[in-house]
C-alpha cells in the first residue's frame, strides 16, 4: 500500500515538473526573442542530437548581452559626463547673459533718467545765460546813460563855474575903478551865459538881477554883495559837481564789480552748458551702447536657453534609450539563462517541448 502511494507521488511530481517546464517554455516561446532562441535550440538538437554546442552558443549569446550592456554602460557614463558638463556650461552662460541683460537694462534706464535731467538742466542753463546777457545789456545801457548824463551835467557845472568866474572878474574890475560902460559888452555876454544855462537858471537869477542893477548904479556895497553871492554860488557849484563826480565814481565802480560778477556768472553758465551738452552726448552714447549689448546678450540668452532645452531633450533621450535597452537586455539575459537552466537541468522535458512545437 505504501509503495503504491510513493509511486503515485513520484509520477505526480514528474508530471508537475513537465507541466511547469512546458508552461515556462511556452511563456518564453511567446516572446519574439525567446521564440528565436528556442527555434535555434530546436534546430541544433535536431541536427546534432546533443546539447553541447547549443549550450556553448547560448553562453556566447549571454556573454554578448553582458558585453553589450557593459559597452552601453560605458557609453551612458560618457554621455552623462558630457551632459553634466554641457548643461553646467550652458546654465553658467544663461546666468551670465541674464546678469548682462539686467545690467544693461539698468544702465539704459539710469542713463535715460540722467539724460532727461541733463536736457532739463541745459534748457534752464540756456535760459539763465539769456537772462544774464539781457541783464548785462540793460545794466550796461543804464551805466552808459548815467555816464552820459554825468558828462553832460559835469560840463554844465564847468560852464556855470566858468561863467561865475568870469562874472567875478568883471565885478572885481568894477571894484578896482573900471566903469560899467567899459565892461558892458563883457557884462552882457556873461549875463547871456548865465541866463541861457538851463540847469542853473533859477540859481543864477539873483546874480543876473544884481548885475542888471550895476548897469544903473555901481557902489562898493553892491559890488561886495555880488562878489559874496558869486563866491557862495561858486562854492555850491563846486560842491554839487563834486557830489556828481563822487556819485559817478561810485556808480562806475559798482558797474565794474557788477559787470565782473555778470561776466563770471556768464562764463560759469557757459561752462556748465558745455559740460551738460557733453554729458548729454555721453548719456546718449551710453544708452546706445547699453541697448546694443542688451540686444546682444538677450539674443545670446535665448540661444543658450534653446541649446539647453535641446541638450536636456538629448540627455533625456539617451537616458530613456539606455533604460529601455538595458531593461530589454536584462529580460533577454533572463530568457537565455532560463533556457540554459532547462537545457542543463531539464533537458528531457525541454526536448519534449521542442519536439512538439511544429
Amino acid at each position: 500500500m505504501y509503495k503504491l502511494i510513493a509511486l503515485a507521488l513520484i509520477v505526480s511530481s514528474v508530471f508537475a515538473v513537465q507541466k511547469d517546464t512546458k508552461t515556462i517554455l511556452a511563456e518564453i516561446d511567446a516572446d519574439n526573442f525567446g521564440n528565436t532562441i528556442l527555434s535555434t535550440v530546436q534546430m541544433y538538437l535536431q541536427s546534432k542530437g546533443n546539447a553541447e554546442e547549443i549550450l556553448i552558443l547560448l553562453n556566447q549569446v549571454l556573454a554578448g548581452l553582458v558585453d553589450d550592456q557593459n559597452k552601453h554602460d560605458n557609453v551612458i557614463r560618457v554621455d552623462r559626463a558630457a551632459c553634466t558638463r554641457i548643461v553646467t556650461d550652458l546654465e553658467n552662460s544663461i546666468a551670465y547673459h541674464t546678469a548682462q541683460v539686467s545690467a544693461n537694462a539698468q544702465m539704459r534706464e539710469d542713463n535715460e533718467k540722467a539724460l532727461a535731467e541733463a536736457e532739463t538742466d541745459v534748457r534752464q542753463t540756456i535760459q539763465d545765460i539769456e537772462s544774464n546777457e539781457r541783464t548785462y545789456a540793460q545794466e550796461e545801457a543804464n551805466r552808459n546813460k548815467a555816464h552820459e548824463t554825468w558828462v553832460r551835467k559835469n560840463g554844465e557845472h564847468d560852464d556855470a563855474i566858468a561863467a561865475v568866474d568870469e562874472a567875478t572878474k568883471l565885478v572885481q574890475h568894477l571894484s578896482l575903478g573900471a566903469t560899467f560902460a567899459e565892461l558892458k559888452p563883457k557884462f552882457e555876454a556873461v549875463q547871456k551865459r548865465l541866463i541861457e544855462n538851463e540847469s542853473h537858471g533859477a540859481l543864477f537869477q539873483p546874480i543876473v538881477t544884481a548885475l542888471t542893477e550895476l548897469a544903473t548904479k555901481v557902489d562898493q556895497k553892491a559890488i561886495q554883495r555880488i562878489l559874496q553871492l558869486l563866491s557862495q554860488l561858486r562854492q555850491q557849484l563846486v560842491e554839487a559837481r563834486s557830489v556828481l563826480e563822487d556819485t559817478e565814481n561810485r556808480q562806475a565802480q559798482r558797474w565794474v564789480e557788477f559787470s565782473t560778477h555778470l561776466s563770471n556768472e556768464h562764463n560759469r553758465l557757459v561752462d556748465r552748458k558745455n559740460q551738460l551738452e557733453q554729458a548729454i552726448q555721453t548719456f546718449k552714447t551710453n544708452i546706445d551702447t547699453a541697448t546694443h549689448f542688451y540686444e546682444v546678450h538677450q539674443l545670446e540668452l535665448e540661444q543658450a536657453q534653446e541649446t539647453l532645452d535641446a541638450e536636456h531633450e538629448w540627455c533625456d533621450l539617451q537616458e530613456n534609450t539606455y533604460s529601455v535597452q538595458s531593461t530589454e537586455r536584462t529580460r533577454q539575459q533572463e530568457i537565455v539563462e532560463r533556457i540554459l537552466e532547462h537545457l542543463t537541468e531539464k533537458l528531457t522535458a525541454t526536448s519534449q517541448y521542442l519536439g512538439g512545437r511544429f
